[in-house]
């Protein structure tokens, strides 16, 4: 079992070495603090499980430290060893939250029991919040929520590797929301989105004049991920040469922004993921050897859909009350049928793919029991019958029918979102009169955005029809919003 590591907080030597000495001879990792302005950087220093004090904090210094610990990391109880009381264990009151009394004649199996339960019972919110965001209970993915949970605790570089669509994102920010830095800023950097030439402004940032353009100085993904995580998503899109500045950041903690002439401190926890084969580039000479053990301290792979198949059915279900809900459509469980051919695919996009798919039968009104219909299942699935493994050699032969929403799923799902954004701009219009700046407002985008899908999507002849056959003509608020 992991060990317990608690930080203890007590200004008495004797005490201090009292309470200090019983943790660490019930097997616990104890760190004592005498200091209480060390609290912070002790705090994020060992990282602990649990909180102790001991008798000479007063009340008011508890609640100060338990709202300070609320905002640093969330969900660490506090132990508190009261002075001149019996030897009972008080629970928390509701408005006392995770804070626990011990009286001071207290027991040792007391003390041992009490910090079990506490830290057990916060493992276990760790546990039950990663059921809520990452949907799995195959013994693959129970395995990588437990090393997520245990991972979070530590400030070591992660490497999440895995195939294209499996969450690799996902397990990076859970991994920074159950850390000591979860309330401090996480940020995404796709290496792959970015041109080499802009990636190292864009990582370390520039001074002003730094090159022609740099009118002001600008600050970096390292500087804004300062004290917070920085996913390095696509990491093997890397250049070389970039690789070596990113390895000054993993060693020193510092860096140089261009047009620099001196070096920045930085305090980031850096994860990295790919779903490339870095092992294969490091022997090809395309990724730095000394990065890759750099970045790979410990490794986390997200396994394809096709090795979690009875998964499929609880994301399917949990993606059809997301976008039922999204969309306001009524929710309809799958069918058998249609649960058996998703069971079948071999889902190359993985997560990402069957996400999409589920959306497109939502948008595109394939509700109400017409999920028997074997027309109905999405485009992927029966444009070659694909299947995955012998046991299923005989689902190969696909007579159905394809609907008119095309040949691919990326042509399906570009109709599908094209209707859903049509539908929902044509209700927001018609209820705002067709006061346009108010259904940007309204529905969250730019004013020339909805604009441009106005004419895009042939909106404003729509919405003519509809008034005319309604025969009730629009009240425009001014001649400005007229279409």
């Amino acid at each position: 079992m992991e060990t317990i590591k608690v930080l203890m907080i007590e200004d008495s030597p004797t005490v201090r070495e009292y309470l200090g000495e019983l943790v660490e001879i019930m097997g616990y990792g104890c760190h004592p603090l005498e200091e209480k302005r060390e609290f912070l950087n002790a705090l994020h220093r060992c990282n602990p499980d649990l909180v102790l004090l001991g008798p000479s904090n007063q009340e008011s210094r508890i609640r100060a430290l338990s709202e300070v610990l609320k905002k640093e990391k969330s969900g660490t109880p506090i132990l508190v060893v009261l002075d001149g009381k019996d030897g009972t264990v008080q629970e928390p009151s509701h408005n006392n939250g995770n804070i626990v009394y011990l009286g001071a004649g207290f027991d040792p199996k007391w003390l041992k029991q009490t910090i079990q339960r506490l830290v057990q019972e916060a493992r276990n919110s760790d546990h039950r919040q990663l059921d809520q965001t990452i949907i799995g209970q195959t013994p693959e993915m129970i395995r990588l929520k437990k090393h997520v949970v245990r991972l979070a605790k530590s400030d070591i570089a992660i490497l999440i590797t895995g195939e294209s669509g499996t969450g690799k994102e996902l397990i990076a920010r859970a991994v920074h929301k159950l850390s000591s830095r979860g309330t401090k800023p996480f940020v995404k950097v796709n290496s792959a989105a970015l041109p080499s030439n802009l990636l190292e402004s864009e990582l370390f940032g520039y001074e002003r004049g730094a090159f022609t353009g740099a009118v002001a100085k600008k600050p970096g993904k390292f500087e804004m991920a300062h004290s917070g995580t920085i996913l390095l998503d696509e990491i093997g899109e890397i250049p070389l040469a970039m690789q070596a500045k990113l390895l000054q950041v993993l060693q020193d903690n510092e860096y140089s922004a261009l047009g620099s002439i001196t070096n920045t401190k930085v305090d980031t926890r850096v994860l990295a993921a790919t779903n490339a084969n870095l092992t294969e580039m490091v022997a090809g000479g395309r990724f730095r050897s000394d990065l890759y053990y750099r970045l790979n301290v410990v490794s986390l792979h997200v396994p394809p859909l096709r090795e979690r198949r009875d998964d499929i059915d609880l994301l399917s279900d949990y993606f059809l009350k997301i976008y039922s809900e999204r969309y306001g459509k009524p929710y309809t469980p799958l069918a058998e049928t249609i649960r058996e051919r998703f069971y079948r695919y071999s889902w190359p996009g993985n997560v990402r793919e069957l996400e999409s798919a589920i959306q497109g039968m939502i948008v595109l009104g394939f509700t109400k029991g017409l999920f028997e219909r074997m027309g109905n299942v999405p485009v992927a699935l029966y444009l070659t019958g694909e299947t995955q493994g012998p046991a299923h050699e005989e689902s190969r032969e696909v007579d159905i029918e394809i609907p008119v929403a095309g040949r691919c799923l990326k042509k399906a799902c570009k109709a599908a979102v094209k209707k859903a954004e049509t539908e929902a701009i044509m209700n927001v219009l018609f209820h705002t009169r067709w006061n346009r700046r108010k259904a940007a407002t309204c529905l969250e985008i730019s004013y020339k955005a909805l604009l441009n899908k106005i004419k895009e999507y042939g909106i404003e002849k729509q919405y003519r029809d509809l008034v005319k056959e309604e025969e009730e003509q629009p009240e425009f608020e001014n001649s400005d919003l007229h279409p």
